[in-house]
């Protein structure tokens, strides 16, 4: 399958400023086919309820919260079955013509019709099998570790708990089971959302 580039800026939801240019190698997915490259392709999020209903125990219970990023997310999980790309342009081989060799694929890349779902089903083995959450039954985004609770959209988070120190250990045990994330402090922006928490409590989306 070609290899694709995909170059983005990415801004600062209020100020609109740039604060990151981003280039990622992706593969080709509109050239994939059904029952050859893939099978299924239905990844869940979280809904807007779920972080809505998180967000008022958080201003109910005075809770803190945490918001993490997982670094590539896709890449972490293993390909899902064998595939092979194109050599990307820009890249030169140093013996014979680029079009005579491919690259096959060791890590979930960006592109793929299936890569949503093959990360979700790794990383929700990861986070109930190694890290230790119970998964809710009503959403299945959802996650509960002792008193902390957990909402994940692809590869956005949200942690919330009622101290710091509950939702550090959260995050150790995730940074443990060999989960590359970043994090990213209180929570203030989530799916192009700006979250302000107000000195009375309340919460202003």
């Amino acid at each position: 399958l070609p290899a694709v580039w995909q170059m983005k800026r990415k801004r600062d939801i209020r100020t609109r400023k740039v604060k990151k240019y981003k280039a990622r190698l992706n593969i080709d997915g509109s050239r994939m086919k059904h029952g050859q490259h893939y099978d299924q392709t239905y990844a869940p999020v979280a809904s807007w309820n779920s972080i809505r209903v998180m967000l008022a125990m958080v201003a109910l219970n005075a809770w803190k919260t945490r918001q993490i990023d997982y670094v590539l997310a896709f890449p972490q999980a293993p390909v899902e079955r064998e595939i092979f790309m194109e050599i990307p342009r820009g890249f030169r081989i140093e013996e014979g013509n680029t079009k005579d060799y491919v690259l096959q694929l060791h890590r979930n890349v960006y592109g793929q019709k299936q890569a949503g779902r093959v990360w979700n089903k790794y990383l929700t083995d990861i986070l109930i099998n190694k890290v230790g959450f119970k998964q809710s039954k009503v959403n299945e985004c959802v996650f509960y570790k002792g008193r902390v609770m957990y909402v994940l959209y692809t590869d956005d988070s949200i942690l919330a708990g009622p101290t710091d120190e509950e939702i550090d250990a959260v995050i150790t045990d995730i940074q443990a089971a060999n989960l590359d994330i970043t994090i990213e402090g209180d929570l203030q922006d989530f799916l192009g959302v700006n979250i302000d928490r107000k000195e009375d409590g309340t919460i202003h989306l």
